[in-house]
């Protein structure tokens, strides 16, 4: 199982983590010189803004990070060779930052997704063992409903059939006519029609039922 994505910190507090690494990186840089390549320390700034921030921040931070670079190589007075190879050197950072902040804001983005996928399939399943439970404790007792109206009693609340299924059970229902249901209502309709306007209707076929669903109704 993935572990739980926390909440974020504070917005300043992380604003304020990423310019003191983003310093003191290019302050570690400077001081190793051109002897040891430490420009890998500037993956650390865009990497936190990445996490943190998410993708909006990662160009900024990159470069930013690029133009620390080119400062730093600047400040230290290096003669290189040609002097394309600092904006060279200041572009490779850039680069790189990018493309890891791109790739990190990537993952916590996937992260946070399926943690949340999860937390809804935990809900569906406490729901599910919920509803599963509810069935066998009903199925232990005997219940009681009222001979007039239909309702059911849980507890001391008398309920409808349609809200015992769907709040007791947490079932979706939908709503039809039987047979019976609809001769009836025609037999209804034409002893109105016949009463209104006194003459007898030609006699009706059979009718086979009507179901006009309506979802979640």
């Amino acid at each position: 199982m993935i572990p739980p994505v926390k909440a974020n910190p504070p917005p300043w507090r992380l604003a304020l983590l990423v310019a003191v690494s983003l310093v003191a990186m290019a302050t570690v840089d400077f001081l190793t010189g051109q002897e040891l390549v430490f420009s890998c320390a500037y993956l650390l700034p865009v990497s936190l803004a990445a996490w943190w921030f998410g993708r909006r921040w990662v160009l900024p931070i990159a470069i930013v990070s690029g133009i620390t670079a080119y400062v730093v190589d600047e400040l230290d007075g290096y003669a290189f060779s040609h002097p394309g190879i600092e904006y060279w050197n200041a572009f490779t950072c850039f680069l790189i930052a990018l493309v890891t902040g791109l790739v990190l804001a990537r993952l916590k983005r996937v992260l946070s997704e399926r943690e949340r996928t999860n937390q809804e399939l935990q809900k569906a399943l406490d729901e599910l063992n919920q509803s599963a439970n509810e069935i066998l404790r009903l199925q232990e007792g005997l219940q009681t409903m009222c001979a007039w109206t239909k309702r059911i009693k849980v507890g001391d609340h008398w309920m409808t059939p349609e809200d015992f299924l769907t709040k007791r059970l947490n079932l979706k229902i939908s709503h039809g006519i039987s047979p019976e249901a609809l001769t009836g209502i025609l037999s209804e309709a034409e002893a109105h029609l016949e009463q209104e306007h006194g003459t007898e209707l030609p006699p009706r076929p059979q009718a086979n039922g009507v179901s006009a669903l309506r979802e979640g109704d």
